[in-house]
């Protein structure tokens, strides 16, 4: 009768084990999840940030207005809707008196219409003439 001889060192190894898959699924997973979490983050920041762009403009026009068209000598609050980047902005402006005689001082809120959150609000002084 014949003798089989195997040794077990010839036998070769084909491919990856079970294990070793699992383990490079698990790493690849993981990195795919933390890639798409840095970029809705980013998303959501870069919309945050448009937002706070365009409401401070509003803000920069209201200025504008105050110092030029709509300048006031006394106390006043005003309020009204701009339409900028495509959304509808609310903007309410308050004009009291200042630290001295000479001096109005000014607050301006923006929000989105539909919010209850303020995007932007911006204080400042106007020389009272």
């Amino acid at each position: 009768m014949a003798k089989l001889n195997l040794k077990s060192t010839n036998i070769r190894r084909n491919g990856f084990s079970l294990i070793e898959i699992v383990v490079a699924l698990l790493i690849l997973s993981t990195s795919i999840l933390v890639i798409y979490n840095t970029i809705l983050s980013s998303s959501t920041s870069i919309y945050k940030l448009e937002d706070h762009y365009l409401a401070k403009e509003i803000a920069n026009n209201r200025i504008a207005l105050i110092h030029t068209i709509e300048k006031t000598n006394r106390p006043i609050e005003r309020n009204g809707i701009n339409d900028m980047g495509g959304k509808s902005w609310h903007w309410e402006e308050s004009i009291y008196n200042g630290i001295s005689k000479e001096f109005l001082e000014y607050e301006i809120k923006v929000r989105q219409k539909d919010s209850n959150q303020y995007s932007y609000t911006i204080k400042g002084y106007l020389v009272n003439e």
